[in-house]
């Protein structure tokens, strides 16, 4: 005798049943899937409306840069005053020490030059305009040697640039174009005479900072000094030594201020041994440009 689940399968009972649940899964398929495609219309259409907001915010974002600068109130003076075009990354390199000389060229200069090349180190001269007439063929060994040539006002006359934004791009303008006269080179870097933050410049920094940034060009401060520019007659090289060495040991990247013009007799003559410390060391040694991270003193120290 069969039992009653062994006449239940096969019968037309069973066979109706089955029929009925592939129907009903038939059914359900589509609303399944259906449903899961809402889910993804949902968040695909989220996804979109988050790009499009991102989209939109970045539209605004270069808006806003377009309009600030065609809304400088400088942005009609000296529209040749313009940095190269180029990448302005601000990439800090380890264990590398900037060598800048500020103030020439003079007949100091020269003699920078051929320790450098006897090193065969490489440094960023920031020159005086003013300087340049009679020294043209001194920028032109810097470009042709692989230094850098950066810009530190036509005058260096505190008074005179500080007087006035207008003031400090007319002096500043000055110096690119005697630069870009003698070389052919436009310079894309600078530094403020007494350093970003000074006593002259106070009042006008951030304006002044805001044009120089908006025209490309990268301002560049220093972590290490030499001192050579202390009152009272060339510094002991000693002295120059320990003060650019012992500041050294302090960083992982150093940019180190000089000065190259004609009474800095001892900077010249420390400028070797210095190299020579700095090398065992550890340090490498580069130049300034747009792609270099800038060094700026703290704005309100």
């Amino acid at each position: 005798m069969k039992s009653k689940n062994e006449r239940y399968f096969g019968s037309v009972r069973f066979f109706k049943n089955l029929i009925l649940l592939a129907v009903i899964i038939m059914i359900l398929i589509p609303v399944i899937v259906s449903f899961n495609l809402k889910g993804d219309l949902k968040d695909t259409k989220s996804e979109l409306e988050t790009t499009n907001q991102e989209l939109m915010a970045l539209e605004e974002r270069t808006s806003n840069y377009c309009d600030f600068k065609a809304e400088s109130p400088y942005a009609e003076l000296y529209p040749e005053f313009y940095a190269p075009e180029g990448t302005i990354a601000g990439v800090k390199h380890e264990n590398t020490i900037y060598l800048t000389f500020d103030d020439g060229p003079s007949d100091r200069t020269v003699e920078v030059l051929d320790i450098l090349k006897e090193k065969d180190v490489k440094a960023t001269f920031f020159v005086v305009g003013n300087e340049i007439p009679g020294n043209e063929d001194i920028l032109r060994r810097m470009a042709d040697e692989g230094h850098t040539i950066a810009m530190h006002t036509d005058t260096h006359n505190y008074v005179k640039i500080y007087a006035s934004v207008d003031a400090f791009l007319a002096d500043m303008y000055g110096v690119y174009s005697r630069i870009e006269e003698a070389t052919g080179i436009k310079p894309s870097v600078f530094r403020f005479p007494g350093g970003s933050i000074n006593n002259y410049n106070s009042g006008i920094y951030q304006e002044l900072t805001s044009e120089m940034l908006r025209r490309g060009f990268v301002p560049f401060d220093w972590n290490i000094s030499s001192q050579d520019a202390a009152l009272g007659g060339p510094l002991p090289v000693s002295t120059i030594t320990s003060n650019i060495i012992n500041g050294a040991g302090n960083v992982s990247s150093g940019v180190v201020l000089m000065h190259d013009s004609h009474s800095k007799t001892t900077t010249v003559e420390a400028l070797g041994p210095v190299i020579d410390e700095l090398k065992a060391m550890g340090f490498e040694f580069g130049t300034l440009s747009p792609e270099v991270q800038s060094v700026l003193f703290a704005y309100g120290n």
